[in-house]
Formats: C-alpha cells, sequence, structure tokens
C-alpha cells in the first residue's frame, strides 16, 4: 500500500523526469495549437489524440513495472501496432456518454452516480489492460474485480483522485478560469493519475503472475513447440518424397514452408541441420547448394563461408552452383580463407 510520501512522489512524477515532462507539454501543446485549427485543426486532433493515450498508457506499464517510460517516441505517433494501447478510447467514449447523456436525460444526479461508479472500475480496468494486451480481458469483471481486491485498501487512493481532481476542475471552470491553463491542469492530472495508477499495483506484481487473467498472448515457449512442430511435419513428408526418388517433390514441399515460415532464416538452417541427421548427406548438401546461394545473394558472407567449409568436411569436393561461384569467391575473399578462395577457383 503507497504511503502519503509515496503518493505524493508519483503524482509530481510527470514533472520530476524531464522525458515524461516534455512529452506531456509537446503532446498538450501540439493538441492546443490543432483545437484552434479549425477542420484541418481538427483533423490533426483526430492524427494526435491516439498518440496521446498511446504514450499514457506507456506511463502506467512503465510505473508499474518500477521504470520510467522514456521520451515520446516516433512509434507513439503511429495509428498502427499495438492497438490494445488505444483501447482506451473507449473508457473515455464511457465517460463522456455518462457526463453529458445520461445527464440530459436523466438529469445530474444520474450522471454524479455513473461517476462514482466509473471512478471506481476505470482505473482497474486500465490496470488489466496494460498487464494483459487484451481489451475484451480489461472489461471482464473478474479481472478487474481481481486488481480492486489484491490491491486492497491501497487501490481507494485511485477513485478518490479521480473523483477530487475532476471535482477541482470542474469548479474552476465556475470560477472563469478555462481555456489554456485549464486545460493544462486537466492533462497534468490525467498524466499524474496514470503515473499513480502504476504505483499502486506495481507492489503486486502483476506483470509476473497470471493469476487475475487468462494470458493475453500465447507463451514464447509454446509458439516456439508449435514452429518446431509445423516445421518437423514438412521435413518428414518431404524425406518421404525424398526417400522414393521424388527429390524435386521433397524440396518443393520445403521450399513452400520457407515462404511461408515466420522465421525464414531460421529456418533455412533449421532445415539443414536436420537434413545432416538423415541416412545419407547427399540431399542435405543439395539444399546447402541452395541455402549457399540464398547467403551469398543476401551478402551474409561469414554465415556463407562457415556454411561451405561445412559442407566441405562432409564432402571435399562440395561447391556452389556455377551461377553462385564468383560470389562465393568473394565471400571466401572477404573473410580471408585463401585457401577457399584458391580451392573454388580451381572449380569449373
Amino acid at each position: 500500500m503507497l504511503q502519503p510520501a509515496d503518493i505524493a512522489r508519483e503524482f509530481i512524477y510527470p514533472l520530476r523526469h524531464a522525458s515524461v515532462l516534455f512529452s506531456w507539454l509537446a503532446l498538450f501543446l501540439v493538441i492546443e495549437f490543432a483545437m484552434s485549427g479549425g477542420v484541418l485543426g481538427l483533423l490533426l486532433v483526430l492524427l494526435i489524440l491516439p498518440s496521446f493515450f498511446r504514450y499514457l498508457m506507456r506511463v502506467l506499464d512503465a510505473r508499474a513495472r518500477g521504470k520510467d517510460p522514456g521520451p515520446l517516441e516516433v512509434d507513439d505517433l503511429l495509428w498502427f501496432g499495438n492497438a490494445w494501447s488505444l483501447f482506451m478510447i473507449v473508457h473515455v467514449a464511457v465517460v463522456v456518454y455518462a457526463n453529458y447523456f445520461l445527464s440530459d436525460e436523466f438529469g445530474i444526479g444520474a450522471a454524479f452516480i455513473a461517476n462514482l461508479g466509473l471512478a471506481v472500475l476505470i482505473p482497474a480496468s486500465l490496470a488489466v489492460l496494460a498487464i494483459t494486451r487484451n481489451p475484451l480481458e480489461s472489461l471482464t469483471p473478474g479481472s478487474i474485480w481481481g486488481v480492486i481486491d489484491r490491491c486492497g485498501a491501497g487501490y481507494w487512493v485511485l477513485p478518490t483522485y479521480l473523483i477530487l481532481g475532476g471535482g477541482l476542475v470542474w469548479w474552476l471552470s465556475t470560477q472563469r478560469i478555462t481555456g489554456f491553463w485549464l486545460e493544462l491542469l486537466g492533462t497534468f492530472l490525467v498524466f499524474a493519475f496514470f503515473s499513480l495508477l502504476g504505483a499502486t499495483v506495481r507492489p503486486y506484481k502483476f506483470h509476473d503472475e497470471v493469476a487475475i487473467h487468462a494470458p493475453a498472448e500465447p507463451d514464447q515457449d509454446a509458439l516456439d513447440a508449435d514452429l518446431l512442430h509445423e516445421r518437423t511435419a514438412v521435413l518428414n513428408h518431404a524425406y518421404g518424397f525424398i526417400s522414393r526418388g521424388n527429390r524435386a517433390g521433397g524440396f518443393n514441399h520445403i521450399r513452400d514452408r520457407l515462404r511461408d515460415d515466420p522465421d525464414p532464416d531460421g529456418a533455412w538452417a533449421w532445415f539443414f541441420d536436420q537434413m545432416l541427421r538423415w541416412e545419407s548427406n547427399e540431399p542435405a548438401l543439395v539444399y546447402g547448394q541452395t541455402y549457399l546461394g540464398r547467403l551469398l545473394h543476401d551478402r551474409d558472407y561469414v554465415a556463407a563461408v562457415k556454411l561451405m567449409m561445412r559442407c566441405r568436411l562432409i564432402n571435399e569436393a562440395f561447391g556452389p552452383r556455377p551461377e553462385d561461384r564468383e560470389l562465393a569467391i568473394a565471400a571466401a575473399e572477404h573473410c580471408g580463407n585463401d585457401e577457399l578462395a584458391r580451392q573454388l577457383r580451381l572449380v569449373r
């Protein structure tokens, strides 16, 4: 649970760290400029707001890990990539609906009650979003309650902050303090809230646990296991072709896989290593010539020379395809292997 000194430290966190301070001011000033620019300004706001939301989620995620979010980056300005970080737009839309539409339909009392409920639920929902990267998970009651329950009494600092902060901004607006300074204060309070939210959940190390949710993304070990399973199935199928004399069919099957593999560089090396384990090394050496050509045309000379030396240990007559011979000589010279270059020149 955060102590008063911790709360104060996180509240002024956007002011204490230059990268966050300048990122906050840059986003604020661009949005202010855009909002005064008519229709074109509105378009600019639509382009910048996702960056604002994305950076806030970076602040939350970093503070939950006890790290600094760093400065605003080019990737933060892009609409695509890390789409989960833009899901906060839904939370903003719900707040807007509660404050404008509910008050018009049912009066200010209904809007106030709705805001109290949202002040309790939204911090936990945002925490789940940062932890799981899963928008649907952030709306799951069980996950939201999991955060509230684990944080205990310390969690209630967050709803209190939202209620007091929102009340302060509303009161200042009634005192004719509007425009630039009120909006500057409002955005600062938002940045401070995301820092405080991250610090509130940090002691419970939610990022290291999955007790409040199913994993939002497949575990890397599971992904690696699936990839190995798929490659092995292709290799076994290709072996069936080649062992029956249909070498072209076997290699075509492997090439189809190489085009679709998420890690083609790793796949080329993996298939070569596995084929060397067959009873006959000849298919691996034939495949190795094609693999060598790929490395040479990619100018990966070090890997190409290592491959040639490995193949020549199996069969000293191994050499590149005729169309790759000059590149192979250049690779050997580049790596300082004059003897290999000399032997390659002797091949006709």
